[in-house]
């Protein structure tokens, strides 16, 4: 009944923080979230430790929200449209960032149990992840 009332309790804070939040920093942080998953998991295909594509992952999800502020600031200076930049939106596309990145360093923490073996099929080179199933 206490993890109940937890959990309940959790989903009502969100719902009530998230009508605070400006639907633009939603948009920031989902983006960020998307770009930190896709970093995480293609550190993880550059056979990168967890740690390390998480690294990765959180890297590309900060490029990318300064790449928008830049992009931006570029309107707002030569055509006098948008907001410029703006630091709480590079902030919200990082703590997706974080998000994302943290769910995706513990997928990879949970199963990614063995390293990658590579098999020559018809002479070109192929890779393969071993598993217990």
């Amino acid at each position: 009944m206490k993890r109940l009332t937890a959990i309940l309790t959790a989903i009502l804070l969100t719902v009530a923080l998230s009508a605070q939040i400006d639907v633009d920093k939603k948009y920031h942080a989902g983006a960020g979230i998307i770009f930190g998953v896709w970093g995480t998991f293609t550190g993880n295909s550059l056979e990168l430790t967890p740690e390390k594509s998480t690294l990765f992952g959180m890297g590309s999800a900060t490029l990318a929200g300064i790449g928008k502020e830049t992009w931006d600031a570029i309107d707002k200076k030569l055509y006098d449209i948008g907001s410029g930049w703006d630091f709480a939106d590079l902030g919200a596309t990082m703590i997706g960032g974080a998000i994302g990145t943290g769910i995706s360093y513990l997928g990879l923490k949970i199963f990614k149990k063995s390293k990658p073996y590579y098999v020559a099929v018809n002479g070109t080179m192929t890779m393969g992840i071993k598993t217990n199933f």
